[in-house]
Protein backbone atom coordinates (compact mmCIF):
# COMPACT_ATOMS: atom_id res chain seq x y z
CA UNK A 1 0.00 0.00 0.00
CA UNK A 2 1.69 3.33 -0.83
CA UNK A 3 1.07 5.84 2.03
CA UNK A 4 2.46 8.96 0.33
CA UNK A 5 0.54 10.29 -2.86
CA UNK A 6 2.81 12.93 -3.25
CA UNK A 7 5.90 10.51 -4.45
CA UNK A 8 9.17 10.77 -3.53
CA UNK A 9 10.39 12.26 -0.27
CA UNK A 10 8.12 15.02 -0.52
CA UNK A 11 6.34 16.54 2.60
CA UNK A 12 2.48 15.93 2.67
CA UNK A 13 0.79 19.23 2.99
CA UNK A 14 -1.67 17.43 5.21
CA UNK A 15 -0.73 14.30 7.21
CA UNK A 16 -3.25 11.92 9.11
CA UNK A 17 -1.28 10.09 11.50
CA UNK A 18 -3.08 6.34 12.50
CA UNK A 19 -5.75 8.67 14.51
CA UNK A 20 -8.72 7.01 16.80
CA UNK A 21 -11.66 8.68 17.05
CA UNK A 22 -14.57 8.30 19.79
CA UNK A 23 -17.46 10.02 20.25
CA UNK A 24 -19.30 10.14 23.89
CA UNK A 25 -16.28 8.79 25.22
CA UNK A 26 -17.48 5.08 24.37
CA UNK A 27 -18.11 5.23 20.05
CA UNK A 28 -14.82 4.09 18.37
CA UNK A 29 -15.56 5.30 14.45
CA UNK A 30 -12.09 5.46 13.46
CA UNK A 31 -9.88 2.86 14.22
CA UNK A 32 -6.65 3.81 13.03
CA UNK A 33 -7.04 6.45 9.79
CA UNK A 34 -3.78 7.36 8.07
CA UNK A 35 -3.52 9.34 4.91
CA UNK A 36 -1.62 12.06 3.25
CA UNK A 37 -2.68 15.07 0.94
CA UNK A 38 0.09 16.63 -1.26
CA UNK A 39 0.09 20.06 -1.55
CA UNK A 40 -1.29 20.96 -4.68
CA UNK A 41 -3.13 17.72 -5.24
CA UNK A 42 -6.68 16.49 -5.34
CA UNK A 43 -7.50 13.08 -2.92
CA UNK A 44 -10.49 11.47 -2.34
CA UNK A 45 -12.01 9.80 0.28
CA UNK A 46 -14.01 7.35 -0.65
CA UNK A 47 -16.92 5.21 1.48
CA UNK A 48 -20.20 4.52 1.47
CA UNK A 49 -22.68 6.48 4.46
CA UNK A 50 -21.21 5.91 7.44
CA UNK A 51 -17.51 5.22 6.69
CA UNK A 52 -16.38 7.79 8.12
CA UNK A 53 -15.27 10.11 5.64
CA UNK A 54 -17.13 13.22 7.55
CA UNK A 55 -16.14 12.75 10.87
CA UNK A 56 -12.31 12.22 9.17
CA UNK A 57 -12.40 15.92 7.75
CA UNK A 58 -13.70 17.12 11.58
CA UNK A 59 -10.78 15.47 13.18
CA UNK A 60 -8.47 17.60 10.77
CA UNK A 61 -11.03 21.21 11.42
CA UNK A 62 -11.36 20.17 14.85
CA UNK A 63 -14.81 20.24 14.97
CA UNK A 64 -15.54 17.19 16.63
CA UNK A 65 -15.57 18.93 20.40
CA UNK A 66 -18.74 20.30 19.20
CA UNK A 67 -19.94 16.66 18.48
CA UNK A 68 -18.61 15.46 22.10
CA UNK A 69 -15.63 13.47 19.67
CA UNK A 70 -12.43 13.65 19.77
CA UNK A 71 -9.29 12.61 18.92
CA UNK A 72 -8.07 9.92 21.13
CA UNK A 73 -4.72 8.52 19.28
CA UNK A 74 -2.65 9.70 16.80
CA UNK A 75 -1.76 13.07 15.11
CA UNK A 76 -2.69 15.93 12.34
CA UNK A 77 -0.22 17.68 10.59
CA UNK A 78 -0.07 20.37 8.49
CA UNK A 79 2.96 21.67 7.22
CA UNK A 80 5.07 19.50 9.79
CA UNK A 81 3.22 20.99 12.35
CA UNK A 82 0.96 19.32 14.84
CA UNK A 83 -2.82 20.85 15.01
CA UNK A 84 -4.58 18.30 16.49
CA UNK A 85 -3.42 19.07 20.16
CA UNK A 86 -4.49 22.61 20.01
CA UNK A 87 -6.44 25.43 18.22
CA UNK A 88 -9.88 26.51 17.51
CA UNK A 89 -11.37 25.85 14.07
CA UNK A 90 -10.97 29.35 13.38
CA UNK A 91 -7.32 29.19 14.34
CA UNK A 92 -6.66 26.54 11.84
CA UNK A 93 -8.86 28.49 9.21
CA UNK A 94 -6.52 31.08 9.98
CA UNK A 95 -3.42 28.39 8.95
CA UNK A 96 -5.55 27.97 5.63
CA UNK A 97 -7.33 24.77 6.45
CA UNK A 98 -11.02 25.27 6.15
CA UNK A 99 -14.10 23.05 5.42
CA UNK A 100 -16.94 23.05 3.46
CA UNK A 101 -19.33 21.07 5.52
CA UNK A 102 -21.80 18.38 4.11
CA UNK A 103 -25.15 19.92 3.68
CA UNK A 104 -23.87 23.65 2.30
CA UNK A 105 -24.88 24.87 5.49
CA UNK A 106 -25.27 28.52 4.05
CA UNK A 107 -26.81 31.03 6.19
CA UNK A 108 -30.52 31.27 4.81
CA UNK A 109 -31.31 34.40 5.80
CA UNK A 110 -28.00 36.23 4.18
CA UNK A 111 -27.99 37.55 0.43
CA UNK A 112 -25.40 35.25 -1.38
CA UNK A 113 -22.91 37.75 -1.03
CA UNK A 114 -23.24 37.87 2.46
CA UNK A 115 -22.21 34.57 3.07
CA UNK A 116 -19.69 34.87 0.83
CA UNK A 117 -18.25 38.06 2.75
CA UNK A 118 -18.30 35.81 6.15
CA UNK A 119 -15.58 33.36 5.06
CA UNK A 120 -13.25 36.44 5.27
CA UNK A 121 -13.55 36.84 8.91
CA UNK A 122 -10.57 36.03 10.10
CA UNK A 123 -8.63 37.77 7.25
CA UNK A 124 -6.49 40.49 8.39
CA UNK A 125 -5.16 42.15 4.98
CA UNK A 126 -8.07 44.86 4.28
CA UNK A 127 -11.33 45.54 2.66
CA UNK A 128 -9.98 45.63 -1.09
CA UNK A 129 -7.71 42.79 -1.31
CA UNK A 130 -10.96 40.87 0.57
CA UNK A 131 -13.31 42.87 -2.46
CA UNK A 132 -10.48 41.36 -5.02
CA UNK A 133 -11.19 38.24 -4.05
CA UNK A 134 -14.97 38.24 -4.12
CA UNK A 135 -14.14 39.58 -8.11
CA UNK A 136 -12.64 36.10 -8.00
CA UNK A 137 -15.02 34.19 -6.78
CA UNK A 138 -17.21 35.56 -9.01
CA UNK A 139 -15.62 34.99 -11.92
CA UNK A 140 -14.95 30.69 -11.74
CA UNK A 141 -18.87 30.61 -9.66
CA UNK A 142 -20.44 33.71 -12.28
CA UNK A 143 -24.09 31.97 -11.13
CA UNK A 144 -23.56 33.25 -8.06
CA UNK A 145 -22.90 37.44 -9.48
CA UNK A 146 -26.54 36.91 -10.59
CA UNK A 147 -27.55 35.90 -7.66
CA UNK A 148 -25.67 37.88 -4.91
CA UNK A 149 -28.57 39.98 -3.67
CA UNK A 150 -30.80 37.29 -3.14
CA UNK A 151 -31.46 35.36 -0.06
CA UNK A 152 -29.28 31.98 0.23
CA UNK A 153 -32.49 30.59 1.72
CA UNK A 154 -34.26 30.77 -1.83
CA UNK A 155 -31.87 29.77 -4.17
CA UNK A 156 -31.29 26.36 -5.70
CA UNK A 157 -28.95 23.66 -3.94
CA UNK A 158 -26.44 23.72 -6.78
CA UNK A 159 -26.04 27.50 -6.40
CA UNK A 160 -26.00 27.59 -2.20
CA UNK A 161 -23.18 24.66 -2.99
CA UNK A 162 -21.15 27.10 -4.65
CA UNK A 163 -21.96 29.67 -2.47
CA UNK A 164 -20.70 26.99 0.62
CA UNK A 165 -17.63 26.53 -1.73
CA UNK A 166 -17.41 30.29 -2.53
CA UNK A 167 -17.28 31.45 1.24
CA UNK A 168 -14.49 29.04 1.48
CA UNK A 169 -12.46 30.52 -0.88
CA UNK A 170 -13.12 33.89 0.63
CA UNK A 171 -10.66 32.88 3.50
CA UNK A 172 -7.73 32.34 1.30
CA UNK A 173 -7.32 28.26 1.86
CA UNK A 174 -4.48 25.99 1.70
CA UNK A 175 -6.08 23.04 1.33
CA UNK A 176 -10.40 22.62 1.68
CA UNK A 177 -12.27 20.00 3.10
CA UNK A 178 -14.93 19.43 1.03
CA UNK A 179 -17.73 17.02 1.84
CA UNK A 180 -19.75 15.39 -0.20
CA UNK A 181 -20.30 18.23 -2.58
CA UNK A 182 -21.96 16.02 -5.18
CA UNK A 183 -25.01 15.23 -2.76
CA UNK A 184 -28.56 16.13 -3.75
CA UNK A 185 -27.02 17.91 -7.34
CA UNK A 186 -28.31 16.49 -10.67
CA UNK A 187 -25.58 14.78 -12.85
CA UNK A 188 -25.05 18.21 -14.87
CA UNK A 189 -24.70 20.65 -11.55
CA UNK A 190 -22.40 18.12 -10.01
CA UNK A 191 -19.83 17.54 -13.19
CA UNK A 192 -20.04 21.83 -13.58
CA UNK A 193 -18.63 22.17 -9.64
CA UNK A 194 -16.55 19.23 -10.39
CA UNK A 195 -14.98 20.99 -13.57
CA UNK A 196 -15.01 24.48 -11.34
CA UNK A 197 -13.14 22.41 -8.52
CA UNK A 198 -10.27 21.46 -10.90
CA UNK A 199 -9.84 24.65 -12.08
CA UNK A 200 -8.94 26.46 -8.60
CA UNK A 201 -6.86 23.57 -8.34
CA UNK A 202 -4.75 24.12 -11.36
CA UNK A 203 -5.15 27.91 -11.73
CA UNK A 204 -5.10 28.71 -8.08
CA UNK A 205 -2.86 26.27 -6.44
CA UNK A 206 -6.11 25.12 -4.14
CA UNK A 207 -5.49 21.77 -2.81
CA UNK A 208 -8.67 19.26 -2.26
CA UNK A 209 -9.69 16.70 0.39
CA UNK A 210 -12.90 15.51 -0.37
CA UNK A 211 -15.07 12.93 0.76
CA UNK A 212 -17.85 11.53 -1.75
CA UNK A 213 -19.89 8.61 -2.15
CA UNK A 214 -19.87 9.15 -5.62
CA UNK A 215 -16.74 6.97 -6.48
CA UNK A 216 -17.12 7.79 -10.09
CA UNK A 217 -16.87 11.44 -10.42
CA UNK A 218 -14.53 11.77 -7.31
CA UNK A 219 -11.96 9.46 -9.21
CA UNK A 220 -12.55 11.24 -12.76
CA UNK A 221 -11.47 14.50 -10.98
CA UNK A 222 -8.66 12.86 -8.18
CA UNK A 223 -5.23 11.81 -8.53
CA UNK A 224 -5.14 9.65 -5.46
CA UNK A 225 -7.96 8.08 -3.14
CA UNK A 226 -8.45 6.63 -0.11
CA UNK A 227 -11.26 3.48 0.59
CA UNK A 228 -12.89 4.27 3.90
CA UNK A 229 -14.97 1.21 5.51
CA UNK A 230 -16.29 0.90 8.83
CA UNK A 231 -13.60 3.43 10.25
CA UNK A 232 -10.83 2.07 8.53
CA UNK A 233 -8.62 2.82 5.35
CA UNK A 234 -9.28 -1.06 3.15
CA UNK A 235 -7.63 0.13 0.11
CA UNK A 236 -5.81 3.58 -1.45
CA UNK A 237 -3.60 3.97 -4.68
CA UNK A 238 -3.59 6.09 -7.95
CA UNK A 239 -7.09 7.21 -8.79
CA UNK A 240 -6.95 5.54 -12.13
CA UNK A 241 -5.55 2.59 -10.74
CA UNK A 242 -8.91 2.25 -8.08
CA UNK A 243 -11.01 3.02 -11.30
CA UNK A 244 -9.76 0.44 -12.68
CA UNK A 245 -9.65 -2.28 -9.89
CA UNK A 246 -12.46 -4.89 -10.26
CA UNK A 247 -13.43 -5.28 -6.60
CA UNK A 248 -14.14 -1.35 -6.52
CA UNK A 249 -15.99 -1.72 -9.85
CA UNK A 250 -17.95 -4.05 -7.89
CA UNK A 251 -18.59 -2.61 -4.24
CA UNK A 252 -18.07 1.43 -5.57
CA UNK A 253 -18.86 2.06 -9.47
CA UNK A 254 -21.59 -0.41 -9.33
CA UNK A 255 -20.00 -2.53 -12.41
CA UNK A 256 -20.87 -5.98 -11.60
CA UNK A 257 -22.50 -7.73 -8.72
CA UNK A 258 -20.47 -10.62 -6.83
CA UNK A 259 -23.06 -11.01 -3.61
CA UNK A 260 -20.60 -10.54 -1.32
CA UNK A 261 -21.39 -8.28 1.67
CA UNK A 262 -18.16 -6.58 3.17
CA UNK A 263 -15.17 -4.99 1.04
CA UNK A 264 -13.20 -7.22 3.58
CA UNK A 265 -14.07 -9.81 1.72
CA UNK A 266 -12.49 -9.11 -1.42
CA UNK A 267 -8.81 -9.99 -3.30
CA UNK A 268 -7.64 -7.06 -2.61
CA UNK A 269 -8.44 -6.60 1.05
CA UNK A 270 -6.84 -10.09 2.28
CA UNK A 271 -3.39 -8.80 -0.03
CA UNK A 272 -3.36 -5.45 1.35
CA UNK A 273 -3.56 -7.32 5.03
CA UNK A 274 -1.01 -9.56 4.29
CA UNK A 275 1.14 -6.94 3.17
CA UNK A 276 0.71 -5.06 6.49
CA UNK A 277 0.81 -8.44 8.51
Amino acid sequence: MQTQPAGGDAKPLLAVNNIEVIYDHVILVLKGVSLEVPEGGIVALLGANGAGKSTTLKAVSNLLPSERGEVTKGSIEFRGERVDQHGSPSDLVSKGIVQVMEGRRCFEHLTVEENLLTGAYTRKDGRAAVHADLDKVYHYFPRLGERKDAQSGYTSGGEQQMTAIGRALMAKPSVILLDEPSMGLAPQLVQEIFDIVQDLNEKEGVTFLLAEQNTTVALRYASYGYILETGRVVMDGEAKALAENEDVKEFYLGVSAGGRKSFRDTKSYRRRKRWLS
